[in-house]
């Protein structure tokens, strides 16, 4: 028999993981990883951390299709990823490493499961200068909402964006 020494007494047994609030949140892409789903497709799963205020610190978690038996699902993921790429300022991503330290606003809403009651869900992706973790103003600090990229430093997406290694077909 092991010896745990724990004592249930250290903790509020009360304290539960409520969902934020809906709202837009200072993120940062803290994790990215690139995952075979259990149906056999492929999926990008992203953490951000939330950088400033209430909530500083907290996670939110996203999870976009790349590869899926449905034609409808694949094609929602890959937009939302064209979406979070366009964001950061990368609109040409062939490594899930290129999304990590990428500083990002986004809008959550709180979604209602039907097997696990309220959850957070990330809808929208706001650019906020493309600023990597190295780049970007410490969290303390004020960082404006939308700070778009000039016209000529930022092509027309149409014209510049190829699939990824991963996303050709």
């Amino acid at each position: 028999m092991a010896q745990l020494g724990f004592n249930a007494g250290d903790y509020d047994p009360t304290d539960e993981f409520e969902p934020l609030p809906a709202g837009e949140y200072l993120t940062m892409i803290t994790e990215s990883s690139l995952e075979n789903t259990k149906t056999g497709g492929r999926m990008v799963k992203l953490t951000y951390t939330i950088m400033e205020g209430q909530y500083e610190s907290r996670k939110l978690w996203s999870q976009h299709n790349i590869e899926n038996r449905s034609p409808r699902a694949e094609e929602i993921g890959r937009k939302e990823l064209s979406r979070i790429a366009h964001a950061i300022g990368q609109p040409m991503i062939s490594d899930t490493d290129q999304l990590v330290n990428q500083v990002i606003r986004v809008r959550v809403v709180i979604k209602n499961d039907p097997g696990y009651g309220p959850k957070n869900e990330v809808k929208k992706w706001i650019n906020v200068g493309g600023q990597s973790m190295q780049q970007a103003p410490a969290p303390q600090q004020q960082t404006p909402a939308h700070n778009p990229v000039p016209a000529q430093q930022a092509p027309h997406p149409a014209t510049q964006y190829t699939a990824p290694p991963w996303g050709q077909k």
